[in-house]
């Protein structure tokens, strides 16, 4: 857990990953977090390769790139 976001199961702004729900070659970075209507962790995330693509998923979702030694 991060001490600037708790709550956020280890994430932190910067990070690079995929969502579980999705297409494994679609990356994104995490630009922030927020709390959904029913009190719900989420991430806001940027596609790494698509300046327009930006969405939001429970970092339930998440799987990060970089213990995977992906990058």
């Amino acid at each position: 857990m991060d001490a600037k976001n708790p709550g956020n199961q280890g994430f932190t702004a910067g990070d690079l990953v995929t969502v579980k729900s999705m297409p494994q070659h679609e990356r994104f970075c995490i630009i922030g977090f927020k709390e959904s209507a029913t009190g719900e962790r989420m991430a806001v995330l940027k596609a790494l390769f698509n300046d327009t693509y930006i969405i939001e998923k429970p970092l339930s979702l998440l799987q990060t790139l970089l213990i995977k030694g992906v990058l």
